[in-house]
């Protein structure tokens, strides 16, 4: 009754007023979901090496969920307002330079909709060389230290290979340490020897310095290891790992739910440090982000 009265005045009696008046009611109508306007945009559409990138996609009201993938891994997405759906895509530190698939796919009554694709083109991060000097022991482990290290990488890869399949951060993310985040990336040379590339960030303060939670989360692993020292590993969901390394304490348990800006520990200088600082690492899904990448982005 609303629309009739809407479009009553414009309507005048005659052989052409019931073609005229299904026009108008059609012209009015609601589109579908296949039908309506849709959109896929990034915030980086050229990353680097190490970037972690928004993909924002807007579909029709109706649309019900969105999934993707980026050179064939998973991409989960979140509703962040009817229609519009975001997800987060990492692009590994060792990736190759090159042009990779990002394909989303938009769901509509438990059938694909529309298929939405573009291609990414992935640009050189040219990480620079950094040469360190550390203690012999903690540069060439002997058998015993290798078969602790051994032990540690399984405990590890055990606990940051499952994770929420829901997202706790809710918000922007936030430095857990004020101060410069330097040499990610860096391809390291230590005590003459080239080593892994460093694939957190280094933030230099004063020992016992309180490190902070940069986002919500759940506590996956603590303990104290060959390189890492006294560490934290914290789950922020849908596969977005948090590590802090070379603490003097830790001030949090295995199975704690935190907050963003509550305590975690303190800087130290434990493990494979050369003097005190916060390393800060990500892996999302796997892949080796730059966590300075991670606090550009708008996550509300």
């Amino acid at each position: 009754m609303q629309l009739l009265k809407k479009i009553e005045p414009y309507i005048k009696p005659g052989p052409g007023a019931c073609l005229l008046l299904a026009a108008s009611l059609l012209s009015l109508a609601p589109e579908s979901p296949a039908a309506a306007e849709t959109g896929l945009s990034l915030s980086e559409s050229t990353p680097v090496q190490g970037q972690i990138v928004r993909v924002d996609v807007q579909a029709a009201a109706g649309t019900d969920t969105a999934t993707g993938t980026f050179d064939g891994k998973a991409l989960p997405f979140i509703r962040s307002a009817q229609g519009s759906f975001y997800a987060l895509l990492g692009v590994d530190m060792d990736t190759r330079p090159g042009t990779y698939p990002l394909a989303v796919k938009l769901w509509h009554s438990g059938r694909v909709s529309r298929t939405l694709r573009q291609d990414i083109t992935v640009r050189d991060a040219d990480f620079p060389v950094q040469e360190l000097t550390l203690e012999p022991a903690k540069v060439f482990p002997d058998s015993a230290a290798l078969k602790r290290i051994d032990r540690e990488n399984k405990l590890r890869n055990s606990k940051w290979s499952h994770w929420a399949e829901e997202a706790y951060w809710g918000r922007r993310f936030i430095p857990p340490l004020d101060g410069e985040l330097k040499r990610f990336g860096h391809r390291r040379i230590i005590n003459g020897a080239p080593r892994s590339p460093h694939s957190g960030v280094d933030i230099s303060a004063d020992e016992g310095e309180p490190v902070i939670c940069p986002a919500d989360g759940r506590v996956i692993l603590t303990g104290d290891f060959f390189f890492s020292g006294k560490s934290v590993y914290l789950d922020h969901g849908l596969g977005l790992i948090g590590m802090f390394f070379h603490l003097s304490r830790i001030d949090v348990a295995e199975g704690d739910t935190v907050r963003q800006g509550q305590v975690l520990g303190a800087v130290g200088s434990t493990g494979r440090a050369s003097g005190p600082h916060l390393h800060w690492g990500i892996r999302y899904r796997g892949s080796r982000i730059d966590p300075s990448a991670l606090l550009e982005l708008q996550l509300e």
